[in-house]
């Protein structure tokens, strides 16, 4: 990479976190200065909202006290009917007040002449308190639209209600006091949300069905909102308070234009973003400047470092002049120099090692076979019991160190890169019965049922026969281990598809849930289920004392990995396992050799002299 696409590279990214730092923070700014404005708007409606209420209230007031003793005094004439028209005269805006009885017949009006109410609307208003089973706000557009008449009803006790009607036009009266910026607007939308006031609309405007108004949605569940929309009579867009005004079921709105109410926090935002792209510009030029100076030395060093990480330890960084990046340099260097070394020393000790443990694998090997085999002579010939058991325990114990020596041969020819297998045409059922029959005196002796289960006909595997043995030998052994006496274990083996399966099931202590997903791993065993606890299960109790060091689980699966397979284990504590080895099919394409490694072949020999 050149010099300029370097320092490009270097100032986008010092550019783009800063860009995305000043985005946040305007993210930011915008979001707090809306929910400012949001508050103050919402503030406004709330207090528009008292407003209409205390003068909602301010007129029920003297209809209760009427209703109260319109309850006490049910027979006409009525003791207070001399009072109405100071009633009425002294509040503006009252049209008319009446006495309704229980049916809706009008039993005392003032004024007397007053005009009939229609009877849709004595209806109306007669429901709506029975409902609400106490006061009740409805309009009455009986005069037509754009001349809104409020009535409150208040209900008698024992049937009936006192009803008085005001004029839409005191709602000038009520909002007067409250100012209002540019195109601002207070409106009030009675129960059945028409267009009761708009402070700025005209006279046809009200009494518009505003029902379907999306402004409404967010009242359905809470008391007040805001909302941002555009007003359908002068196409202003606003932020709109909306506020549901207690028992009266009406809705007080406050709008307030979105350009007016949002210029200052625009404003702002303006300022931000100037700052920012000039504090971006700064950055970027300090970013070239610098980069002239640390650019080329830290990519030398970067590149050195990238070497060694690969592998190569003799990469050293060249570093020239003063400063820090010169210390850094220097400070790499001894780093490299000292793990080069310590690599060094480490690879001659892992190779002693492998050859320590390979040398007295065979060194212990001999002796092991040769005692195993004579203690198997002796046993043909011996009567006497109590000899026969010390030499049945002679070779049992030949056989348990046979089987670790050869898995530390294995395991340190795996280390050591040694290991190798000659895949070729491979007859699984051969190597299944082979396996049956080696492994059937330790089964016989632990009194365990060992049998295998093969189809008439079975697809030939790519594989290495004398490992493959191996593997399937050493799963069976550690069944019968693990398998109480007079257990049963069973191989079988059938096609799937492109694999062969083959499997190995117990029915002997299992393996805890826990444990599964380490039974592969080097050096690892899991403790019985009866040294847990109370809650052990049966069976388990046999395998506490089962010898082994944990290689060859391990071994196994390296092994079928090795020949391109894998194994899996399905074990439930104190119910046995069943453990399976997946192996590809042979198909006429792969390369046939049919030779066996040698090392391979020297672990089947050996393998197969100390099972006798």
């Amino acid at each position: 990479m050149g010099i300029r696409k370097r320092l490009v590279t270097l100032s986008v990214g010092i550019a783009v976190p800063l860009t995305l730092v000043g985005l946040a923070m305007m993210w930011g700014l915008w979001r707090e200065s809306r929910r400012q404005l949001d508050d103050s708007i919402g503030e406004q409606s709330e207090l528009a909202a008292v407003a209409f209420e205390r003068w909602v209230d301010g007129q029920r007031q003297p209809l209760a006290a009427l209703a109260a003793q319109a309850a006490e005094n049910r027979e006409p004439p009525y003791a207070f009917a001399d009072s109405l028209p100071f009633v009425v005269r002294t509040r503006p805006y009252w049209i008319d007040l009446r006495v309704l009885d229980a049916g809706g017949d009008t039993v005392v009006a003032e004024p007397s002449n007053a005009a009939a109410l229609q009877p849709e609307f004595v209806a109306t208003i007669l429901s709506e308190v029975r409902r609400r089973n106490n006061w009740a706000v409805v309009t009455d557009w009986t005069r037509g639209e754009g001349r809104p008449i409020i009535a409150v009803a208040v209900p008698v006790e024992g049937g009936g209600s006192v009803i008085a009607r005001m004029d839409g036009a005191a709602m000038g009266a009520i909002f007067s006091e409250i100012k209002l910026s540019e195109n601002a607007v207070i409106v009030v939308f009675d129960s059945q949300r028409r267009v009761l006031y708009r402070s700025t609309a005209l006279k046809e405007n009200l009494g518009d069905d505003r029902s379907d108004s999306p402004l409404f949605v967010p009242l359905s569940d809470k008391p007040s909102a805001v909302v941002e929309a555009t007003s359908p009579y002068d196409r202003i867009r606003r932020i709109y308070g909306l506020v549901r005004v207690g028992a009266t079921d009406c809705v007080v709105a406050v709008g307030a234009p979105t350009d007016a109410l949002y210029r200052p926090a625009r404003r702002q935002l303006l300022f931000y973003s100037v700052f920012s792209f000039v504090a971006l510009l700064c950055a970027l030029a300090a970013a070239l400047l610098i980069a002239r100076r640390i650019t080329s030395p830290v990519f030398r060093l970067t590149d050195a470092a990238g070497r060694f990480g690969a592998g190569d330890l003799s990469a050293r960084a060249s570093v020239k002049g003063g400063g820090e990046l010169a210390e850094l340099g220097a400070v790499f260097n001894d780093m490299a120099e000292e793990i080069e070394k310590r690599t060094g020393r480490l690879t001659e000790l892992d190779r002693l090692k492998s050859e320590f443990v390979g040398g007295v694998s065979h060194e212990l090997r001999t002796p092991l076979t040769t005692i195993k085999t004579l203690t198997r002579v002796l046993l043909r010939g011996e009567e006497d019991a109590e000899r026969r058991e010390h030499l049945e325990t002679i070779a049992a114990e030949c056989d348990r160190q046979i089987d670790l020596v050869l898995n530390l041969l294995d395991l340190s020819r795996i280390e050591s890169g040694a290991f190798e297998v000659t895949r070729a045409r491979v007859e699984v059922a051969d190597v299944v019965l082979s396996c049956v029959q080696v492994s059937r005196h330790s089964a016989e002796a632990r009194g365990h049922a060992l049998r295998a289960e093969l189809p008439e006909r079975l697809p030939l595997v790519f594989s290495d026969g004398a490992a493959l043995r191996r593997v399937l030998c050493g799963l069976v052994e550690n069944a019968i281990k693990y398998t109480p006496d007079g257990g049963r274990v069973t191989l079988s083996a059938y096609a799937d598809g492109d694999e062969v399966v083959v499997s190995v099931a117990d029915t002997g202590c299992g393996i805890r849930a826990e444990d599964i997903p380490h039974v592969f791993e080097k050096f690892y065993r899991g403790r019985p289920a009866a040294a847990r606890g109370p809650d052990s299960e049966p069976g388990s109790a046999s395998c506490a004392g089962v010898p082994g060091v944990g290689l060859g689980l391990y071994l196994a699966r390296t092994i079928v990995e090795r020949l391109g397979g894998r194994v899996g284990v399905e074990s439930v504590a104190g119910h046995g396992s069943i453990f399976t080895v997946h192996l590809p099919a042979w198909r006429s394409g792969d390369a046939l050799v049919e030779e066996v490694s040698a090392d391979t072949e020297e672990a089947s020999h050996a393998e197969a002299a100390a099972r006798g």
